[in-house]
């Protein structure tokens, strides 16, 4: 597996940076740990116990700090890579650290009380939190606060009003912050938020922006007069992309000034000097980066495209800016593993570390784009990943992205490609309509319409495929989590039998009945975006969309993998699929991971996935006659 740099944060002088490097799926690597080293030369690894975390660097001197999970709250370094680890300060904060920043006032934590909701990307099951008997569920549970911690003592004290949800926040020179907030502290208020100011003490000071949709990344700029986040729609905290609006804090009242990014999905910002704001966010089958001109009260922005993945972390596009105009990032391509590399406008990427050597070498598959129109004629797109030996037509695994807030980017990380590729089957990744790059028009172009026409837009590339002669028509399968389970749960509904597809699918953490989990997730608003209501408001709608109510003796075979701890998908949902697949009599098989939420993390639990996942697809693909347990 290659090592991922990623968390990328640069001293206040501009002239070192440190990263990351997480466990990978197998577990820990040789170079797992804190990464640290001169800009003008090559980083060395610092701390070998440091797991993927947050970083932030101090305002003055070569001190940072990290803020680490774990069982119980979170650890905050204070790291000073010219000194030894082990002689560097350990605070423990009881709550669990998700952002941190230096101000003039000290450290500031943005930390979730234990027991608070986990967005999918992360776990989608609860933080830990004390053990009850009964469990008592409260709407004063788990909220998100702000802390403000002495980096002399590690004394912390909260500084944000007890009764406000805090999912992002940015300081304000000189004092105070402006925070995504809510009321409801549970992951479902995360759908309804907006954009406050808080004064130097914590306390409130007024709203500056609510909206229908969502909001994320604020920034202020460097001399305190104007804030800036993205609004847009997304289906999951922390993948949210969408357009810039800015704010003047020093004018209350004045409306918000708006991007036109009709072609990008921005998903990140900063400021820098002279009213120039930093942004980076997905652009078609890869990503884009620059910056927007603001002095004249509007967004202008001025956008390098690239046709790799420019990632600060695992879900959006991140640059890391430098006082030259360049930027650092984590960039990978399908050929090209991941790398903190160096982008300049109009310039080739310059890499500043030397990881996963020999990988690219090693790799077995070849990726394209591939482009077709959907049934109403809206442009599609997507790759195709094919093994090395230019065999064709060959047996196709359709892979259907999640989110739906999420999409296919030229990037390192195609773990199902790769997996499947050496298998000997063709994948397919395709972008229908709902997901992140093409603007905000597009990427709302399933609500109101879940299973709709963007599955009609993932036919219609299977299709493409079959006539291009790049897959065989009558081996198709699909493979999807999360959303993309949902997708795949309806295609084995339909089944190949009567007239769809897809011969067999890999349902992993997937939604199957929209009514239950609407009322047993945690997060309740998806759904009321997507179906355009609450199931009051469109029964027929919630019945109609829902998998289950499609099943029939002649759907498709499924394997199905569930989390028994997912709160973003309940394991009910995979429970009900499988009932209605047996009743049914289709061939199916259940497999539930103890411990694991929205994804399987445990090594072995991967390892078993990967198992599973090729005895199906021989089961149903390499064999005529359908067969199975």
């Amino acid at each position: 597996m290659p090592d991922r740099p990623e968390r990328i944060a640069v001293s206040a002088a501009g002239d070192t940076a440190a990263f990351v490097i997480g466990p990978g799926r197998d577990g820990p690597g040789e170079n797992t740990g804190l990464w640290h080293g001169p800009l003008g030369g090559q980083p060395a690894r610092l701390d070998a116990t440091v797991p993927d975390t947050n970083l932030a660097f101090a305002p003055l001197g070569t001190p940072f700090a990290l803020a680490i999970q774990g069982e119980a709250g979170s650890t905050v370094i204070l790291a000073d890579p010219a000194t030894p680890p082990e002689s560097w300060p350990r605070y423990p904060l009881p709550a669990f650290a998700e952002q941190v920043a230096w101000t003039e006032a000290g450290l500031i934590v943005l930390a979730a009380d234990p027991g608070a909701d986990a967005a999918s990307l992360t776990s989608g099951k609860p933080l830990p939190g004390a053990e009850q008997d009964p469990v008592v569920s409260t709407r004063r549970a788990g909220f998100r606060r702000l802390w403000r911690m002495d980096p002399g003592t590690g004394e912390a004290v909260p500084v944000s009003p007890d009764d406000l949800a805090i999912w992002e926040f940015a300081p304000i020179p000189g004092g105070g912050a402006i925070v995504v907030a809510s009321d409801d502290p549970t992951e479902a208020g995360w759908y309804h938020p907006r954009l406050e100011q808080l004064d130097a003490a914590g306390a409130r000071q007024r709203v500056l922006l609510e909206t229908a949709w969502q909001l994320s990344c604020p920034a202020v700029s460097p001399d305190g007069r104007v804030a800036a986040c993205i609004e847009g729609w997304a289906s999951d905290r922390g993948l949210l992309g969408g357009e810039v609006r800015l704010l003047r804090l020093d004018q209350p009242g004045r409306p918000p000034a708006s991007t036109l990014s009709a072609e990008l999905d921005v998903t990140w910002l900063s400021w820098a000097d002279g009213g120039r704001l930093r942004l980076a966010g997905w652009h078609h089958l890869g990503t884009a980066w620059g910056w927007a001109e603001t002095s004249a009260g509007q967004v202008m922005p001025t956008v390098q495209a690239e046709a790799a993945s420019c990632l600060n972390s695992r879900w959006h596009p991140e640059v890391v800016p430098l006082a030259d105009g360049s930027a650092l990032t984590m960039r990978s391509t399908p050929a090209d593993p991941p790398q903190v590399v160096r982008l300049r406008q109009g310039g080739e990427p310059e890499a500043w570390t030397a990881l996963n050597a020999g990988l690219a070498a090693e790799r077995r598959l070849r990726v394209r784009e591939l482009r077709w129109d959907g049934p109403d004629g809206t442009p599609i797109e997507g790759l195709l990943a094919e093994p090395d030996d230019g065999a064709r037509p060959r047996p196709l695994v359709v892979d259907i992205h999640g989110g739906p807030s999420l999409a296919f980017h030229h990037s390192w990380d195609l773990p199902w490609a790769e997996f499947l590729c050496a298998a000997g089957y063709a994948v397919l990744m395709p972008n229908p309509r709902g997901g992140a790059g093409r603007g905000q028009a597009f990427s709302r172009g399933n609500l109101g319409d879940p299973a709709g026409a963007e599955f009609a837009d993932i036919e219609a590339g299977v299709a493409h495929c079959a006539a291009a002669g790049l897959a065989d028509p009558g081996r198709v399968a699909a493979i999807g989590a999360s959303y993309g389970g949902y997708l795949t749960a309806w295609a084995i509904a339909l089944g190949s039998k009567r007239g769809g597809q897809f011969r067999c699918g890999i349902v992993i953490a997937g939604i199957s009945d929209l009514v239950s989990v609407r009322g047993t997730a945690n997060n309740a608003p998806f759904y009321d975006y997507l179906l355009q209501g609450r199931p009051a408001d469109q029964p027929a709608r919630y019945l109609d969309r829902s998998p289950v109510t499609r099943l029939s003796a002649d759907s498709s075979p499924a394997l199905i993998l569930h989390g028994r701890e997912d709160r973003c998908v309940p394991v009910s949902q995979a429970e009900e699929l499988y009932a209605g697949l047996r009743e049914f009599g289709v061939p199916a098989e259940f497999v539930c991971y103890p411990r694991e939420g929205h994804q399987a993390t445990e090594p072995a639990h991967v390892a078993d996935q990967r198992e599973r996942i090729l005895r199906w697809l021989a089961t149903y693909l390499e064999s005529t006659v359908e067969g199975g347990s």
